[in-house]
Order: C-alpha cells, then sequence, then structure tokens
C-alpha cells in the first residue's frame, strides 16, 4: 500500500470514528425517566370586577434516583368551555430523587371571560337555588412541563369544582 493510498483510507474513516465515538457517549449517558405531572386541583381564587384568578396545583412526581429541575411550566385553562388564558410557573423548582414536589400555577382570566363565567355561574346559581346542590364548575388544564435541558412532559385533565369551595379534587 502506497503512503498516498494509506492517508486517503486513514481520511475517509474519519467520519465513522467520530460517529463511533459520539454513539458510544450516549450509550453510556445515563437515561432520565420524564417525571409523572398530575393536575391535583383546580381552584377560583377570586373574581374582582376585571378579572378572575384561578389556582391549579400540579403534584410532579421523579421516579430517577437523581433530582430533575423543572425550568417551566404553561398550561392552557379552560372554564366551563371558556378559554381563561395561560397558568405559568413563577419560577424554576426542583424535584427531589424519587420524590414529589407540588407546582402552583396561576390563570388570569380577563374581562370578556369573567363576564361569561359570570353570568354562567349566576343561570345555574338560579337554576339550583334551593335544591340544596353545588353548582358543579366544568375544568380542563392542558400544557407542558419543560425540565432543564429541553425535555417536554405534556399533560392534561379535566375535572369539576364548586363555586365557593376552597379546593377540589379531579374528578
Amino acid at each position: 500500500m502506497t503512503t498516498r493510498s494509506l492517508h486517503s483510507d486513514v481520511i475517509a474513516r474519519i467520519p465513522l470514528l467520530i460517529a463511533a465515538s459520539v454513539l458510544a457517549a450516549c450509550a453510556g449517558a445515563p437515561r432520565v425517566a420524564p417525571p409523572r405531572v398530575a393536575v391535583e386541583s383546580v381552584r377560583l381564587e377570586r373574581i374582582t370586577g376585571t378579572e378572575a384568578r384561578f389556582d391549579v396545583m400540579l403534584n410532579l412526581t421523579n421516579p430517577n434516583a437523581r433530582e430533575l429541575a423543572v425550568d417551566a411550566i404553561d398550561a392552557s385553562v379552560t372554564i366551563d368551555n371558556v378559554p381563561v388564558g395561560t397558568a405559568t410557573l413563577k419560577e424554576p423548582l426542583r424535584l427531589p430523587a424519587n420524590g414529589e414536589a407540588t407546582a402552583t400555577l396561576q390563570a388570569r382570566a380577563g374581562l370578556a371571560a369573567v363576564l361569561r363565567l359570570a353570568a354562567d355561574f349566576a343561570q345555574r346559581a338560579q337554576e339550583q337555588k334551593g335544591s340544596g346542590q353545588p353548582t358543579q364548575v366544568r375544568y380542563a388544564v392542558s400544557g407542558t412541563a419543560i425540565l432543564e435541558g429541553g425535555l417536554s412532559i405534556p399533560f392534561s385533565r379535566s375535572g369539576e369544582f364548586r363555586i365557593g369551595a376552597a379546593a377540589t379534587s379531579p374528578r
């Protein structure tokens, strides 16, 4: 084999060596199981003349043997089929290894949504007047939790809560 063909043979194999090195490095990296994200409750915090505030409580469970950082959570919130806004995580949180953490998100509904919801709540309360039954309100929450490194974990949940109730469990 000539020096020239040996040189060409080595150059031709460089991409293969790089690809093999990258694959070997990836194979040695520990895989991270995605945390479970569950909507624990939705609560009507307050209604003012111009907005309504809803708290969304999420329970995050980390199945990994190492701590995980949750950089962001964004979720769309719908109350009685009325989009009320996006709920966001105020600051990043740490999920302990093999542990749980609770995140509170807050959604704010603008004036148009408040007026629609108030009219619906009033009508339902009037219809149920004297029945002794609490007014149930339907909600839907769907969004994405973003982990350190950019891994996205989608979640979605719907259920009901009572008007004036302190908190509720999803149904």
